[in-house]
């Protein structure tokens, strides 16, 4: 189904420099951004190669609430996204939730799913290996490591040049 060359690059050491942190619910969490998987799934699959196809969008929640230190009047809404990522022949599905507030409810709606989007999007292609961020859910994170490519960069609109540097 997939080349050697495909394996050996889903079976890569994810680049710690790809690797971001933020503060949730107490804890720091490990996570990688949606540009970076879509820069991976690019390289490492070719750009014409893969598809992602929303399957189900759900407003879990929509209410009004206070934005800010001033408590502006505003919105927060809650989606909830299902995504198939299609590769090959390999179909791959995953879930995410987003969150959005604004003053404007569609403004608060458009963030939402995107957020949402973009998260089922990467729990989807985490599945097919480290460089999509599969190493973190590992807590050693043992899969995480210096000798992985950094991602790509893009060149002009039908090009794409992988960049190794030293992290």
């Amino acid at each position: 189904m997939f080349s050697d060359q495909t394996k050996a690059a889903l079976n890569a050491k994810l680049s710690p420099s790809t690797v971001k942190t933020r503060e949730q619910g107490g804890r720091k969490v490990s996570y990688v951004e949606g540009w970076h998987v879509i820069a991976e799934a690019n390289r490492i699959f070719g750009f014409d190669k893969w598809t992602r196809e929303t399957v189900a969008i759900n407003c879990v929640s929509e209410r009004e609430r206070e934005i800010g230190q001033a408590k502006n009047p505003g919105w927060g809404v809650t989606y909830i996204v299902k995504c198939r990522i299609i590769v090959d022949g390999v179909d791959r599905e995953g879930c995410g939730a987003g969150h959005g507030i604004d003053r404007d409810l569609g403004q608060a709606h458009e963030s939402a799913i995107k957020e949402a989007e973009t998260d089922a999007m990467k729990r989807a292609f985490m599945t097919f290996g480290n460089p999509f961020g599969l190493a973190l859910y590992d807590k050693t994170q043992c899969n995480v490591g210096d000798d992985a490519p950094n991602p790509v960069s893009i060149i002009s609109k039908n090009e794409f040049m992988v960049e190794c540097r030293e992290a």
